[in-house]
This record gives structure tokens, sequence and C-alpha cells, in this order.
């Protein structure tokens, strides 16, 4: 989780003031509402890290202290590891995705994997981390706010703030099977997906 610290009153302000409803790629109806998606159980398998997906976690750890990066929290990566094994391969995009850590996991794990981070200095930390590893991964620079491109699982661990404006911003682009791994806090790691018929 990061934000620069310039735009951290941008991001804090527009959670609470701009509200505008978004439209569903389906429908003309609004998804301005906490119905549009569900949560749903998700176990991790428990397996636990390769060496190299340790040795990676471990060398992404060690980077932090390189870039300076206002509000820059990492995930519990051995918890995502244990859901990420859980769930079908497929597209897999890390939304704010900083060092590059759970993007080169979702590779390890046999994901087509990309993350999507508005810093440039994270983007070329985190192409660093992933080509020192030989991962294949693309970590492109933008805002994950604005993020359209398809995928069958999100990760996200963004501000509070924002996981109001993340959660509509996938209820407009995700497809019935797609899934958001979404963290409320460090530990805290939740599943959701399209609520049937919303």
């Amino acid at each position: 989780m990061h934000v620069k610290s310039e735009l951290v009153s941008y991001f804090l302000l527009s959670s609470f003031l701009f509200r505008v409803p978004q439209m569903t790629r389906e429908s003309n109806r609004p998804i301005d509402d906490e119905d549009a998606l569900c949560e749903v159980d998700l176990e991790g398998t428990g397996r636990e890290l390769t060496p190299l997906a340790q040795q990676f976690i471990e060398a992404g750890r060690a980077s932090f202290k390189t870039v300076d990066e206002f509000g820059f929290v990492p995930s519990n990566y051995e918890m995502l590891w244990s859901k990420l094994d859980a769930l079908p391969r497929g597209k897999f995009c890390e939304l704010g995705s900083g060092f590059g850590i759970a993007t080169g996991l979702a590779e390890i794990l046999g994901f087509e994997a990309q993350g999507v981070e508005i810093s440039p200095e994270l983007v070329q930390a985190s192409q660093t981390l992933l080509a020192k590893f030989g991962l294949l991964a693309r970590i492109k620079c933008g805002d994950l706010l604005q993020w359209r491109e398809q995928a069958d699982v999100f990760f996200v661990y963004s501000w509070p703030g924002q996981v109001a404006d993340i959660e509509r911003m996938f209820a407009a682009i995700a497809s019935p099977q797609t899934r958001l791994l979404i963290c409320y806090g460090q530990d805290d790691m939740r599943c959701k997906m399209l609520r049937p018929n919303a």
C-alpha cells in the first residue's frame, strides 16, 4: 500500500467529496450502492512458500529502504501466497503494486501477472526486483482508480478512504467470476465478487 506524499490530500478528498456514480458495463444502472459486491469465503491452501518465493519476499523487503515513499505499508505476503494458491490460475493484477512483491508471487504461482503503480520510483524499483529473479511480470505506471484492463484476480491494499472507490471501479469492470482480494488491514484480507444479478 502506498501513495506519494503530494497525492495524499487528493486521494483522501476524492474519496469523500467526489462521489459521481459510475455505470456498469452491462446496464446504465449506477453502481453507487454497497450491494454490488458480496464477500466470499476463501481459505488458503496453507502451502509453504517455495524457496524462490521466500527469497523473492526477503529481497523485496530488503528493498523497502531504497525508495522514500510516504505511507507504504507492506502486505502479509505469506497470507496472500496461501490465498492465491487456492484460486484458479489466470490473469492477476495488483492495484497499487508498490515494490511488486505480490505481483511477483502471483507469477511464481503460475498467474499471468502485472501491476499498476502511480509512483515512477516504485515502478522502477519493482521492475528491478522482478528482473533480478527472472520474472516477466509487467508493472505499468498509472492511477489504480483509472485502471480498466481485465483480470481474473485483482489484489489491492489501499488507503481506507479509497476502499469504496476501488470497489465501485471493480464492480464496473469485473465479470461474474472475477475476484477482488482486498486488504482492510495487514492481516485482514477478504475476497469479493460481483453479487449474482447485481
